[in-house]
């Protein structure tokens, strides 16, 4: 594929000749609506040691080094950033380039042609994944059905959509205790997966058998890709998708949060209220990933405060996950 590229330095305020002003991501869907022959907009990547040294993060550490979470869009924290924009043609890139002169916070820097790899050649870099205690995740381009046997579930996802490929190990984690809590019979009519990025965890609990799952993400950017991957698990049908979490007051038997400890700490008390209970007792079960080792304490302590009984704690590499169950049921 053969492409041609115009590349930009883009403010965070950008003022057209005619007067016009955008902030950068408007001026971002400007471009897509007015610029003819327009295939592709990046805008680069920033990693996490280059965000700390910036500013832009505390530590270095992230969820997923292939699709961070909307609330550490470190690219969007940049004074300046550097943007390439792709065109199918030469004329259609240079009549970009002459269109966007003089706008003042949008500075071109370069026209080039670049001979693209084959449209294929980046799937050759993701294969199957797969999580003990639960079974695999496969590319969603694969050929096959997702599935539950006694060997485990199959789940097609595309790694391109959002947080959560399966690689990740906060991921397996909680692939790991919707498998152990399935495998011993607990209750999924109705499951959350709060923070839901690709939307595998809810998808994998669907297929596994729940019968109505709501799939929570704030970046609505990637909602059509959750939808798309429950189409082609063969779950569309049991996965509604929402910005906020529902508020129809309807508990969970089984809720999956997998974020960071900040935000679990903020919705503790909205997450703690949905999941089912039996009087004044918990009665469904709560998994909460995306925790390090130092954060664990404080989130256990204050989840603790609903459930009656100790958390179970699993890690792997670096990253901690709590299960917390109904009260004397704590196999594992």
């Amino acid at each position: 594929m053969s492409v041609w590229a115009v590349t930009l330095e883009v403010e965070q305020a950008v003022t057209l000749p005619g007067g016009e002003e955008f902030d950068r991501d408007s001026f971002y869907g400007w471009l897509w609506g007015e610029m003819e022959g327009l295939l592709g907009v990046c805008e680069g990547t920033v990693e996490a040691a280059e965000a700390a040294a910036l500013g832009l993060v505390e530590s270095p550490r992230v969820l997923d080094a292939a699709a961070a979470p909307a609330d550490r869009d470190w690219v969007g924290g940049l004074t300046v950033a550097a943007v390439s924009c792709w065109f199918g043609d030469e004329p259609a890139a240079r009549a970009a380039a002459a269109r966007l002169a003089g706008t003042r916070g949008c500075r071109v820097l370069a026209i080039r042609h670049e001979d693209g790899q084959d449209d294929e050649s980046w799937k050759r870099g993701f294969g199957p994944i797969d999580v003990p205690g639960f079974g695999t995740i496969r590319p969603a381009w694969e050929e096959g059905e997702p599935r539950t046997t006694v060997g485990g579930s199959t789940v097609f996802i595309d790694p391109g959509a959002g947080f959560g490929t399966g690689l990740h190990e906060t991921t397996r984690l909680c692939l790991a205790a919707l498998g152990a809590w399935t495998d011993r019979g607990g209750a999924v009519s109705r499951v959350l997966d709060f923070g839901s990025g690709s939307g595998i965890l809810g998808i994998a609990a669907a297929v596994r058998g729940a019968g109505h799952v709501d799939a929570v993400e704030s970046d609505e950017r990637v909602h059509d890709a959750i939808r798309a991957n429950a189409r082609r698990n063969g779950v569309a049908d049991r996965l509604q998708v929402h910005s906020t979490l529902p508020g129809n007051g309807n508990p969970y038997d089984f809720v999956l949060a997998n974020i960071v400890a900040d935000v679990l700490l903020a919705a503790a008390d909205e997450l703690c209220r949905h999941v089912q209970r039996d009087g004044a007792a918990a009665a469904g079960g709560l998994v909460l990933s995306g925790l390090l080792a130092e954060d664990v304490p404080r989130v256990a302590a204050r989840y603790r405060r609903e459930f009656r009984d100790p958390p179970i704690c699993t890690t792997l590499g670096d990253w901690q996950c709590l299960h917390f169950m109904p009260a004397g049921d704590s196999a594992s």
